[in-house]
């Protein structure tokens, strides 16, 4: 037990290093690093939210029945609705908070930050959380690939375009895109499906990693840029 607990806090290193990098795109902003530090640990209240939601909605679902005789059909539900659903909305309600707090200065910059910084936070716990129940080697990929970061990028990328240039389409986009995703990801892996399925998911992990890499050189490069530095609801 005593070197789960050891790998696990090993594994935080990535995530924990990605949210000090963006906790650095305001380096003399105090209210910003702030707001980061704070955000970072509400996992709690982030998998709290995300237990409610899937309650609410996997309650009528079983009382109505209609997957009664289905398994798999259950199983998508669960994937797309109780899992995906509910975390993406979750840690962008909490996220959201922040992006609203002051809106003369959030940027599209920080909108990510936020967003990503959120999966973060429930990241860790749901880590902790499985460090109980699965092996080594699961607990280290998990850390490696940052589990729920490359959907908030996605999401926080066009969530903040969406705002900066007034087109409400790309919010759909900005939680439909990762809904589908992490939705996907969780199915793919059920039990019984075909052998392409598990092609689909590595190739699928593989593109969320070059995504995840590339937003993070991107974000780099854009501190600089007033077009994601500016206020975007002063527009």
């Amino acid at each position: 037990m005593l070197i789960m607990i050891l790998v696990t806090l090993v594994s935080f290193i990535p995530s924990l290093l990605m949210f000090l990098f963006l906790r650095n795109n305001r380096k003399d902003d105090e209210t910003y690093r702030k707001d980061c530090n704070e955000l970072l640990f509400k996992g709690v209240l982030i998998c709290g939210l995300v237990m409610l939601f899937g309650a609410m909605l996997r309650i009528p679902w079983n009382i109505l029945g209609i997957a009664k005789d289905n398994k798999l059909l259950d199983r998508a539900f669960v994937c797309y609705v109780v899992n995906a659903l509910c975390e993406e909305m979750a840690k962008f309600l909490y996220a959201r908070k922040y992006i609203v707090k002051d809106k003369t200065k959030t940027s599209r910059l920080d909108i990510i930050s936020y967003l990503v910084i959120s999966a973060i936070s429930f990241a860790l716990l749901e880590d902790i959380i499985y460090a109980f129940s699965t092996s080594i080697g699961q607990i280290i990929v998990r850390g490696v690939l940052m589990g729920h970061v490359p959907e908030q990028l996605l999401m926080g990328e066009l969530y903040g375009r969406s705002i900066a240039e007034k087109k409400p389409g790309l919010k759909v986009l900005a939680f439909l895109l990762p809904i589908l995703i992490h939705g996907s990801y969780n199915f793919l892996l059920t039990d019984g499906l075909p052998e392409w399925a598990a092609f689909v998911v590595v190739t699928l992990v593989i593109v969320e990693t070059v995504f995840m890499i590339c937003m993070i050189f991107r974000i780099k490069k854009k501190r600089n840029d007033p077009a994601y530095t500016e206020p975007v609801y002063m527009k």
